[in-house]
């Protein structure tokens, strides 16, 4: 059996980091999104920011959408920027969470979970940092404010060139669990943070050959011969995400064998809730861009169910089944 996770970081419409004209049109596309992925038995999970909790119209609409179809789960999203505290200058750098203070990522992460609680009833268990700026002081902050699961690590892949993020090199591919301080790519059989992380890789095997040649190939000094884009175009050794964004179903589907192949046991697909709207993302510029997104979930499902058994599950739901207890049962991406 193979747990299929679909999760949606539920946003702001602004792309480009905003403090300031924040608007959330987006939101009202929920309810449409949310009779699609019943009609499929999706359960979804819905990974809010600080701008829709404090909202009453967009909180309105989620609570709508939940208490309708209780399949859905909400976690918490947060982006450093436009979560207060904002006590550190708005530069890029800082637009990654685990750049901030240990202080000042638990003062956010505390009212940014205190404004889901407040807007729905119930602490959230769930947690993804914005632009993936998950870190050593982030787990603490996460385990501090009652968070069971994080879902923020993207395997093979180094957010270190955008504002000094972090890398996921070497992360496992599968479920594992977290340390308080620790290395967040590194499994600690007895930590206490749960990490779903989501699902990249590559499109040939295996991948211990290719995350290294990719890596190098993508070193400065090799960046102009264009080696990369070469083992790109010739489909050697894509690097694929499972996202609708960015990818063709006959994309997701390799990525998805892959994966299984080298033993996972999940597939988490997830992409923005601004691409559900025209124009407010840079994926999705018109409405029969906005088809295409829910033309490709649909197909995709269809597809990874003639690969494996699949069980449709929250991200929570996802941890009760998979979370290791002991010794190291996640699966390294190096596998």
């Amino acid at each position: 059996m193979t747990v299929l996770i679909i999760s949606i970081d539920t946003e702001e419409d602004n792309w480009s980091r905003s403090r300031d004209a924040v608007s959330l049109a987006n939101i009202r596309e929920l309810p449409r999104l949310a009779r699609f992925f019943e009609r499929l038995g999706v359960r979804p999970t819905y990974l809010v920011n600080y701008q829709v909790a404090i909202n009453p119209g967009a909180c309105g609409v989620l609570r709508d959408v939940t208490a309708q179809r209780s399949n859905a789960e909400i976690g918490a999203h947060l982006h450093p920027w436009n979560t207060p505290p904002l006590d550190e200058a708005f530069v890029p750098r800082n637009s990654m969470l685990r750049n901030l203070s240990a202080d000042l990522q638990r003062a956010k992460l505390e009212r940014l979970t205190a404004a889901l609680a407040d807007a729905f009833d119930a602490r959230p268990l769930v947690f993804r940092a914005g632009r993936f700026g998950f870190g050593p002081e982030t787990i603490g902050a996460a385990l501090d404010c009652g968070y069971r699961v994080d879902s923020s690590v993207t395997p093979f892949w180094s957010w270190q060139r955008y504002d000094d993020g972090p890398s996921f090199v070497g992360a496992p591919i599968g479920v594992y669990r977290l340390a308080r301080g620790g290395d967040v790519r590194q499994p600690t059989p007895a930590g206490e943070l749960i990490e779903i992380p989501l699902s990249y890789g590559f499109s040939s095997g295996p991948f211990s050959v290719w995350d290294p040649t990719r890596r190098l190939l993508e070193k400065p000094a090799l960046r102009w011969l264009h080696l990369a884009g070469i083992v790109d175009r010739t489909g050697l050794a894509r690097r694929i995400v499972l996202c609708p964004e960015l990818a063709s179903v006959d994309d997701m589907l390799t990525l998805s064998r892959r994966l299984l192949e080298h033993g996972a046991r999940h597939l988490q697909i997830f992409f923005h809730s601004p691409s559900l709207t025209p124009g407010l993302s840079p994926f999705v510029t018109s409405q029969a861009e906005v088809g295409r997104l829910y033309d490709t979930i649909e197909a995709y499902l269809d597809g990874v169910s003639r690969l494996t058994d699949v069980k449709l599950a929250t991200i929570s739901e996802a941890a009760s089944l998979l979370a290791p207890r002991e010794g190291p049962a996640a699966t390294r991406a190096s596998a």
